[in-house]
C-alpha cells in the first residue's frame, strides 16, 4: 500500500483505527452518565459559577491517549520510504580509436569560410608559435569530433591507438572516459614530436588497435581508423592487417580526412617581418589512398568515409555511433528504508505527556 511517497508494509494494521470512534463514543457516554454529588451551602451561587480553564481543557488527557494510539497504529503498519534502484546489464561494444598523428595532420585545409577569414587576419608566425593553429588543423578537428563521440557512449570500453611512422597505444580499453579525453587532447603533442615522423603506418596502426581487442569478449568489437595519407611505413601491410581483423571478428570503419582538391593555408615570410598566410593547392603527395581504406572496411564488414570538413566528420562519427549501439537491459528494484521509528517516538511522547498531565494539572479527585 502506498500513500504519497510512503509505502506501508502492513496496511492491515489501519483496521485498528476503527477503535478510535468507538473509544470517543465510549468516553462521551461515560462523561454524560457520570453522576456526582457535593454538599454546597448555597446552590444558587454554584449555578452561577463559570467553569474554569482546567475544566474546559480536561479532555486533553484522553485526546493525547487517542493520538498516541493512532501513532502506534501507523508505526505498526510499517511506513517505509521507497527508492527505486536501477541495475543495467549490457551487451557492450569494445571500440579502439586508431588516430593518425603524423605531421601532415597539422595541415589547415578543412576550414569554413568564416574560419578561413578569421585565420587570415592573424599573424601566421605568432599563430604557429602559440600552437593555436592546431585547433584549426585536421587533427584539431578530429580531436573535437572524437571527444563528442566518446561522450555519447555510456557503457562501452573505448581505447586509443596513435600512429605516425610507428604505432603505439595511448590508452587501453577503458570506461574511464575522463582520462581518455585528457589523453586525446594531448595527441597534438605527438604530431609536433619529430620522432613520430611524417610517414604514415596505417597497417601498423590497425594492428596495434587489434592487439588491444584480441582478448576482448565483447559482443561487438570495432576499430575506427582515421588518417589523411597513404601507407608508406608499415611493417604489416594494411591488406594483411585487414585479414587479421576479419579473423578476429573486428569491424573496421575507415575515415580519410582532408580536401580532395582546393587550397591549403600555409605561412609565408613577410618582407616587413613576421609571416602572412597564403593559399596553395593541395599537394598531390597529400592525397589519401582511398582504395586501401575501402579494402580494409570492405573485408571486415565496416564502411569507408571521406571527410573534407568538420561537418563531414561530425556526420560520420554520428552515423558510426548509431550503427554501433549498445544493447542495454534495465532491471528496476525497489529499496525501502524503515520510517516507523518516528511514529513510535511520537506515540511514546504522547503517552508520557498524558501521564504527566493526568497526575498533575488534570488530576481527578474521586
Amino acid at each position: 500500500m502506498d500513500i504519497g511517497s510512503l509505502h506501508f508494509q502492513n496496511p492491515e494494521a489501519f483496521w485498528l483505527l476503527l477503535l478510535v470512534p468507538v473509544l470517543i463514543a465510549s468516553y462521551i457516554y461515560r462523561n454524560r452518565s457520570r453522576k456526582s454529588t457535593i454538599k454546597f451551602p448555597a446552590l444558587s451561587i454554584a449555578r452561577k459559577a463559570a467553569p474554569s480553564n482546567r475544566v474546559r481543557l480536561r479532555h486533553i488527557v484522553p485526546a493525547l491517549r487517542l493520538l498516541a494510539l493512532c501513532a502506534f497504529v501507523v508505526a505498526l503498519a510499517r511506513p517505509q520510504n521507497s527508492m527505486e534502484v536501477e541495475y543495467t546489464s549490457t551487451d557492450g561494444v569494445d571500440i579502439m580509436l586508431a588516430l593518425d598523428v603524423s605531421g601532415s595532420m597539422g595541415t589547415i585545409d578543412m576550414l569554413t569560410r568564416e574560419e578561413m577569414s578569421k585565420v587570415k587576419r592573424m599573424d601566421a608566425e605568432k599563430f604557429y608559435k602559440s600552437g593555436e593553429y592546431w585547433k584549426y588543423s585536421r587533427l584539431g578537428y578530429a580531436q573535437d569530433v572524437i571527444s563528442e563521440f566518446i561522450q555519447k557512449r555510456h557503457a562501452d570500453r573505448i581505447g586509443l591507438s596513435a600512429f605516425g611512422s610507428r604505432a603505439f597505444t595511448q590508452c587501453p580499453l577503458t570506461l574511464d572516459y575522463g582520462s581518455l579525453l585528457e589523453i586525446l587532447k594531448a595527441t597534438d603533442d605527438l604530431a609536433k614530436d619529430s620522432t613520430i615522423g611524417s610517414s604514415t603506418a596505417i597497417g601498423d596502426g590497425l594492428m596495434n588497435a587489434l592487439a588491444r581487442l584480441q582478448k576482448s569478449n565483447a559482443k561487438s568489437k570495432v576499430v575506427v581508423l582515421l588518417t589523411d595519407g597513404k601507407d608508406n611505413a608499415s611493417i604489416v601491410s594494411p591488406d594483411r592487417a585487414a585479414e587479421v581483423a576479419k579473423s578476429l571478428g573486428v569491424k573496421v570503419y575507415t575515415i580519410g580526412v582532408g580536401l580532395k582538391q582546393g587550397n591549403v593555408l600555409v605561412p609565408q615570410a613577410s618582407f616587413f617581418g613576421g609571416a602572412s598566410w597564403v593559399e596553395v593547392p593541395v599537394p598531390a603527395e597529400m592525397s589519401i589512398d582511398e582504395d586501401a581504406l575501402k579494402n580494409i572496411a570492405g573485408k571486415t564488414g565496416g564502411r569507408f568515409y571521406r571527410a573534407q570538413n568538420k561537418a563531414d566528420l561530425e556526420k560520420i562519427y554520428s552515423e558510426i555511433d548509431e550503427l554501433e549501439k549498445t544493447e542495454i537491459e534495465t532491471i528496476a528494484y525497489a529499496r525501502y528504508a524503515e520510517k516507523f521509528y518516528p511514529w513510535l517516538l511520537v506515540g511514546a511522547i504522547l503517552i508520557l505527556l498524558e501521564l504527566l498531565l493526568a497526575n498533575t494539572r488534570f488530576v481527578r479527585i474521586p
